[in-house]
């Protein structure tokens, strides 16, 4: 693998040549030739070289030193091709540092740079089958001692990448919005494998577990508080408001060719023909509010005015909006019933319809 290749030098501009000005880009280009030519064994470089070179340049503290730390990052990517990093090539990087001005404070600092990202992808690596052996923490603890990386920010990066590894199970698990058993087991058996502290809310995650249950599991009878027919159980009931369709006239105007004729002072006729036109508008009219009490054969509504049943098998489809449900029976009118949870009421009577 080649790290450094030789270039020519610069020429002289016309001025140049007339004010005998060398080009001080060839200090650094000069520099690299000797890297290029000296590779397989840099120790064997002389720094009087070096001193040369920036005598015959005038090159001062600052000069080049963004092109410098380039040359030296080469080098650290061509000592890091597999990942490790050796007391021989750490006494090379050292030398190299030495020969292009650099301090020990940058190279000690690229490195640790270079090393967090390995390993960060190290650690990837080895929590991608959710769990982490006593031999891989060993490894990771080698590797950190390899790269001068305390235990702490070791710790940081290791719970950074498992916590985020966790989070996209979970952000899956809320994206399809249902948490089966197995699902359950699996996320309980990720944060065991990798042996580390999660704190989340785990309301939504409750939710998408019951919303699983209410699709694929037996459902929970519940004590009825209104009296039901034989064989009749309870399921769910919730606080609902009662809505049906209604249709309103809005204002009446009147349209149509007239024209007026005097008769007398002040007193005119007006003739031709006049016709009414009415508008209308169709609106949600809150009928009564109350309980919703979803059994296995109907809808017992007990409201404030009346009472009301809807039975299963005369539903024909259910609607889901954000504030509510609305019914489609197979005669009268479809009510909507307005709730706090509309997603929950629908899984039920569709669970229930299907079970019907």
């Amino acid at each position: 693998m080649v790290v450094y290749e030789t270039e020519p030098l610069v020429e002289q501009s016309f001025f140049q040549k007339i004010f005998k000005i060398i080009p001080k880009r060839n200090y650094i280009i000069e520099l690299q030739n000797l890297l290029a030519q000296n590779e397989d064994n840099l120790l064997s470089i002389s720094l009087q070289n070096v001193e040369v070179l920036k005598a015959k340049y005038k090159i001062k503290e600052n000069n080049f030193k963004r092109e410098r730390e380039i040359l030296l990052d080469r080098y650290i990517s061509f000592c890091l091709h597999d990942n490790r990093l050796s007391n021989e090539e750490k006494k090379r990087l050292s030398f190299l540092c030495r020969l292009l001005d650099l301090s020990d404070e940058h190279l000690l600092r690229r490195i640790r740079e270079e090393g967090e990202l390995i390993y960060r992808n190290k650690v990837q690596y080895v929590i991608a089958d959710d769990k982490i052996t006593n031999s891989e923490r060993e490894e990771l603890t080698a590797l950190r001692n390899e790269f001068n990386i305390s235990d702490s920010d070791g710790q940081k990066i290791y719970s950074a990448e498992a916590k985020k590894k966790i989070q996209a199970y979970i952000d899956a698990l809320i994206a399809k919005r249902r948490v089966s058993p197995d699902e359950e087991k699996t996320l309980d058996n990720m944060i065991a494998g990798l042996n580390i502290v999660v704190h989340f809310t785990d309301d939504g995650l409750q939710k998408f577990r019951r919303f699983w249950d209410i699709e694929n599991a037996d459902l929970p009878v519940l004590v009825s508080p209104v009296n039901l027919q034989k064989a009749e159980v309870l399921y769910y009931l919730a606080k609902i408001a009662w809505y049906e369709e209604r249709t309103r006239t809005t204002y009446v105007s009147y349209a149509g060719l007239t024209a007026n004729f005097r008769i007398t002072k002040g007193l005119s006729l007006r003739v031709g023909n006049i016709a009414p036109s009415r508008h209308t508008e169709e609106y949600m009219k809150r009928i009564d509010s109350g309980y919703a009490y979803f059994t296995n054969k109907r809808i017992v509504f007990v409201g404030k005015s009346a009472n009301r049943t809807i039975p299963l098998s005369k539903i024909l489809f259910i609607t889901p909006f954000a504030n509510g449900i609305e019914i489609g029976k197979d005669t009268g009118k479809k009510p909507f019933f307005r709730c706090s949870d509309p997603e929950m009421m629908g899984l039920y009577l569709a669970r229930l319809l299907k079970d019907f």
